[in-house]
Formats: C-alpha cells, sequence, structure tokens
C-alpha cells in the first residue's frame, strides 16, 4: 500500500516544473505536498521532527504532508484508509526519510551560499494572481496574511519556503544547462530493447509431485502460528451506538399546512419566474442623434455597426430580468414597451436609444407547483431541528445520571447494539456497517471498554452521536475449528510448493549438467514449448500474461542459464536458448529517440546522488517519535509500533523497507 507514496520531483525538470507552484498551492490549501520545505529558520523546539541545520520540519508540517499523502492514497484505493493503518505499513518512515532529504539538500544549498535575494522573492509572492485585490488590482497585504493564517503559517515562514524554492530551482537549472548524457548511456538502453530472446520452458504442477498427507492439528496450529500476520483477526469492538441523524428523521415529520402556506408566502418571490427581454442600448449625444438612430434601428440596422458610426458601443441585454438592466430609468422605459418597438429614454446615466426585441413573460409561482420542493424544505429543517432537541434532552439526561441506553429511551432514540466490528466498520459478515461513519469508528476505537460511553459528538448537517463501548476483542488467531479449512487448504498448498521447488532444483542441477529440457519435462511429464524471438519492449505484456517472476528470468539472464519461475498453476522450468542483438540501424534509431528521455534519467539519478551526498554532508535528525506524535495515534498502536524490531527510525535520508 504505502509503496504507492507518491515521488516527489527528483528530476530536475519536475523541480523547475512543480517548485513555487507546489509552494504557492501549499499556502493556499488547495494540494500541495506540504511540509516538505517548511517551517525553514524556525526556532529548534524537542517536538521537532526533522532538523537539517537551520532547517526544521515541525509536527504541524509533518502532519500536512502525511495527511496529503493519504488523500492521495484514498484516492487510489477508492476508500479512505485509517491512519494506523498506513503507519503500520511505514507510510510515516517513508515520508520522515524522504522529507529529511529534501532538507538536507536546500539546507546544503544554503551553506553552498546559494541564497536569492528579498526583492527576488517580494516580487514572486507579489506577482501571485490570489494574493491581487479584485478592485485594485494590485498586491493586498491582507489577502497575503490570510492566506497565509488559514494554513497556519506566518509571512516569515512563506518568505523562507519560497527562498528555499527559488534556490533549488536555480541549482537544478544550473545543474541541467548544457547537459548531455553520455551517448552510451542511450546506446546501452537501446540495445537491452531491442535485443530478442529464445528460450524453452514447461510447467510443472501438482500432479509433477505426490500429494501431501493430511495435516494433523499440531501441524496446522504451526502452520497458523508461523504465518500469523496473515491470519489473525484484527482488534474488533462490540459498541452501544446512539444516533441523532436528521436524514434518518425526515421521513416522520409532518408538514403542517399553515407553515406550508407561510414558507410560500415568503418565498413565493424568489421562486416566481420573472419576465425577461432581450434588448439593445445605443448613448446618443442629443435629440437629432437619437432621431436618426431611432430611424436607423427601426429599419432593422445592426446595432453595433449603428453605435460603432457615433463612436459609441452598443449595450445589449439577452433574456435579462429588469432588475438585469443597471439604468433604472432605461429598465422601466424597456419593461413598458413592445416587441419591436423602439424609443428614446433620458437615462439615469445619459440619452438612451432602445430597441426591444423580445419579451419572454415570466410565470408567477403557486402553492402547487412547488409544493414538493418546499415540503422538502420544511422538512429537512424540521428533522435537523428534533434532532437537535433530542440530542439536548439526551445530554442533560446523560448529565443528570442516566446511562446510554436509558437516555435514549428517554427521549424516543434507539440505542443499537452493533459488533463485532473492525476499526474498518466491518462487520463479522465481511460488510461495512452503513451507520459507521469514520468520526463514529474514530471515537469507538479511541475509547477504553465499559463505563458510561460518550458525551454527544456533533457531525455535520446537524448529525450526532454517543456511543459506549461494550466489548473488546484484541486481536488474536483463530480458533482452529473455526479456521480448519482454509489451514488446511493453505497448508496443503504451500507443501505442494516446497515440493516442487525442491523436484525443480533437482532437474535444473541436471540440466546445468548437460540433461536436455525435454529429458528434464519427461521426468514430470512436462510438454516443453520453445518460444522465439521475445523483446523487452512487449516484456509488460507477457509479465500479464504469465508472471512477472518468469519474464524476470528471462531478460535477466544469459544464453545457457537455467531458472524456475512462479506459474499460474505451478511452477516453470526454463532454460534460455539463445539472446541475439536487435537489428543495427533499428536499434541505432531507437538510441537517437530515447537519448533525451535517458538523460532525463540520467539527471534524475544525478540528482538523487546530490540529495545522498547532502545527507551525508548536513547528516539531519529525524524524530519518528513526534513525527508520529504529530498524528493523533492511540497508545495501542503506538505500543505495536514500539514492540516491532525495527521500531528504530532508519537513518535519515533512506527510504525504509517498502511495505506490503
Amino acid at each position: 500500500m504505502t509503496g504507492s507514496l507518491r515521488p516527489t520531483a527528483r528530476n530536475p525538470i519536475a523541480v523547475l516544473l512543480m517548485g513555487l507552484l507546489t509552494l504557492v498551492f501549499l499556502i493556499l490549501g488547495i494540494g500541495g505536498g506540504g511540509g516538505s520545505l517548511g517551517g525553514a529558520f524556525r526556532g529548534i523546539d524537542a517536538n521537532a521532527v526533522i532538523v537539517a541545520g537551520q532547517h526544521v520540519t515541525t509536527q504541524r508540517d509533518f502532519k500536512r504532508a502525511f495527511e496529503q499523502q493519504k488523500r492521495d492514497i484514498d484516492q487510489r484505493q477508492g476508500q479512505p484508509i485509517p491512519v494506523d493503518v498506513l503507519v503500520e505499513n511505514g507510510l510515516d518512515q517513508q515520508l520522515l526519510n524522504h522529507m529529511a532529504g529534501q532538507q538536507a539538500e536546500v539546507e546544503m544549498l544554503r551553506r553552498a551560499g546559494v541564497r536569492p535575494a528579498d526583492s527576488l522573492i517580494d516580487d514572486v509572492i507579489k506577482k501571485q494572481q490570489a494574493f491581487q485585490d479584485p478592485i485594485s488590482g494590485k498586491f493586498s497585504e491582507k489577502l497575503f496574511a490570510d492566506a497565509l493564517a488559514n494554513q497556519g503559517l506566518t509571512p516569515r515562514d512563506a518568505t523562507n519556503m519560497i527562498r528555499d524554492s527559488i534556490a533549488a530551482e536555480h541549482f537544478a537549472g544550473a545543474a541541467r544547462l548544457g547537459f548531455r548524457a553520455p551517448r552510451l548511456y542511450a546506446a546501452v538502453a537501446a540495445v537491452q530493447a531491442f535485443d530478442t530472446r529464445d528460450v524453452s520452458f514447461f510447467v510443472m504442477d501438482a500432479h509433477a509431485v505426490p500429494a501431501p498427507a493430511a495435516p494433523t492439528d499440531a501441524q496446522l496450529l504451526a502452520f497458523e502460528k508461523e504465518h500469523a500476520d496473515h491470519y489473525t483477526v484484527p482488534e474488533t469492538r462490540m459498541i452501544t451506538l446512539v444516533r441523532f441523524s436528521p436524514k434518518a428523521m425526515e421521513a416522520g415529520i409532518v408538514i403542517d399546512p399553515a407553515a406550508l402556506q407561510k414558507e410560500f408566502d415568503f418565498k413565493k418571490d424568489t421562486l416566481s419566474k420573472p419576465e425577461t427581454r432581450s434588448l439593445v442600448q445605443i448613448p446618443v449625444k442629443s435629440a437629432a442623434e437619437a432621431a436618426a438612430v431611432t430611424a436607423r434601428l427601426g429599419k432593422g440596422e445592426d446595432a453595433n455597426a449603428v453605435a460603432a458610426s457615433l463612436g459609441a458601443q452598443a449595450v445589449a441585454y439577452a433574456d435579462k430580468p429588469r432588475s438585469a438592466v443597471v439604468d433604472a430609468k432605461v429598465a422601466a422605459a424597456a419593461f413598458g414597451m413592445k416587441a419591436g418597438q423602439v424609443a428614446t429614454v433620458q437615462g439615469d446615466l445619459s440619452l438612451d436609444v432602445v430597441r426591444v426585441d423580445k419579451i419572454t413573460a415570466g410565470q408567477e409561482a403557486t402553492l402547487a407547483s412547488v409544493r414538493p420542493q418546499l415540503e422538502a424544505s420544511l422538512r429537512e429543517r424540521g428533522a435537523r431541528d428534533k434532532a437537535a432537541e433530542m440530542s439536548a434532552k439526551f445530554q442533560d439526561a446523560r448529565d443528570a445520571g442516566a446511562g446510554i441506553a436509558d437516555a435514549a429511551q428517554k427521549v424516543g432514540a434507539a440505542a443499537v447494539a452493533i459488533g463485532p466490528i473492525t476499526a474498518q466498520g466491518v462487520g463479522a459478515d465481511g460488510k461495512p456497517n452503513p451507520l459507521l461513519t469514520e468520526k463514529i469508528l474514530k471515537s469507538a476505537f479511541s475509547e477504553p471498554a465499559g463505563g458510561q460511553g460518550t458525551d454527544v459528538q456533533n457531525v455535520d448537517a446537524g448529525e450526532s452521536f454517543a456511543l459506549r463501548v461494550d466489548k473488546i476483542n484484541p486481536p488474536a488467531l483463530p480458533p482452529l475449528d473455526q479456521a480448519r479449512a482454509q489451514l488446511t487448504r493453505d497448508y496443503t498448498n504451500n507443501a505442494i510448493g516446497v515440493a516442487l521447488k525442491a523436484k525443480a532444483e533437482g532437474l535444473l542441477a541436471a540440466m546445468r549438467k548437460g540433461a536436455t529440457i525435454e529429458a528434464a519435462a519427461a521426468q514430470v511429464g512436462g510438454h516443453v514449448t520453445h518460444q522465439v524471438g521475445l523483446q523487452r519492449l512487449q516484456a509488460q505484456k507477457y509479465a500479464q500474461a504469465v508472471g512477472g517472476e518468469f519474464v524476470e528470468g528471462i531478460f535477466a539472464g544469459k544464453a545457457g542459464d537455467v531458472f524456475d519461475a512462479a506459474a499460474p498453476n505451478g511452477l516453470f522450468v526454463a532454460k534460455l536458448d539463445a539472446v541475439r542483438a536487435g537489428d543495427p540501424t533499428q536499434t541505432a534509431r531507437a538510441a537517437q529517440s530515447v537519448a533525451a528521455r535517458v538523460g532525463d534519467g540520467y539527471l534524475a539519478d544525478i540528482d538523487g546522488s546530490v540529495q545522498t551526498a547532502a545527507t551525508a554532508a548536513v547528516k539531519p535528525r529525524t524524530n519518528i517519535n513526534a513525527a508520529r506524535g504529530a498524528l493523533n495515534l492511540d497508545q495501542a498502536t503506538l505500543d505495536k509500533l514500539n514492540a516491532k524490531p525495527d521500531a528504530k527510525a532508519a537513518k535519515p535520508g533512506k527510504s525504509a523497507a517498502p511495505a506490503p
């Protein structure tokens, strides 16, 4: 899951394109990566997550970056992934190491004297459209300060962040200027892409080895324990939940006819469709000019052409209500004229000639025509009021000493027993419970078992809830009788896999000593297939059909190599028969076409080396405990993380091992 951690711009091209935009997006709160360069030159405190010289990443910076990564992962997965699951899979450590490398790089640039002038930073800030006053069109200190405040930043924070970004951009631009990757770099890539390979192989399935004996209970228990991470049932909880949901209450709201009529009378004007007109208005300077324009418009001449001949500009309104016409006197006159009529009107602003081209009659709303709309609005409002009233009375009863179930009964609410459920809201049937929102689940898995339960907690749209944790079932391996069928299948399949691997190793050893692949296949009843002319360009297509491990074996070896690889229904046993160079002309053309792309990859490798060197020189300090403290993890999750053998933070700048 966390292996999909979004790579940031280590390629200098990407740095140039994304640097300032990412920082501005961060300031405006519209999805920037967040925190990777944040907190520069802040005072160092005990809760700093990363300290790289004068560059400090705070808990707030780390939390912002983590939340952005979580949003990206949630979007890719199509569902929200709990924070504790992401952390247990290593996202926090991976992100911490990545940010430490970034901080080390900008700190190294600072020490090297790459420091943009204050005037350049001011110019960048003042040119951002988001900070321009819509009336004056000039930079607004207030808009800038408000945008920063919304993100918990100060002008000094923003200034330092932008300074770091500009320094990184200038460094990347200088590194790229005039750069060309060695021709050999592109040539090697082209040769690898166009060489062809011949392979012979056969598949061994379960029939190639004796069927394993039925496992004993002791063997199943040992197998379950050996693979405990796979079989352990996560913590589940039993809860009593009381929800005050306006949406659920809407069906029971009875609409008072008098209230409906009052609502209609109040909203009638806004619900009615006003009369609209299409008209054109031409300003004139005198009565004589007005008469000439009136005559020309009356003959059907184009209004824009008429206005242009006078050095004026026609003002057109298309299907607009009276309120849309700027000049009130022109509006009054125009909405009293007939379609096609032309008249001279002395407006508030100028003398005008007005022609009405089209009239669309208005439509007055009736109670019958808008009843469903008004009833829905009243029902929604009534349900919200009822939910709020019940919630308040429920809390009063709780404050007076009533238990959660008794308080619910007093106000006519339902206290629903739910569970066992996982932290993701999944029940024993493997399906998510529709009553459980993310906030309810977070509360349910942060409360201890027993007690009086929580006070009323508000969610949104008038929704609120209270709950009590009745029982906590800690993570545990399922009883043997409950998991016997699955354990038996998995044990048997594993035993077959081990036997196939051992058999394959024996056949491969014989082939290395000179036995033919046909002779090896005959021992297990296999059928040899000869595949000729495989190219690396089609490797992805091959992998989809036969699996990545087999394709990797084909393109990683040299002629004469033998190997085995997982097959969809068993095990491949294969021999790489030949490796032939591709067509020279085609390879040469490919080398030229991929040179730019290969150069980008070469630069990315160089930039990675820059970060590695920066990390070694700056030696940024990371604090995984402070990072996790920013994520509001519960104590049970923290205890589980600290109990892991690899609980200590990895060295800064190095990525943590990818999560499964």
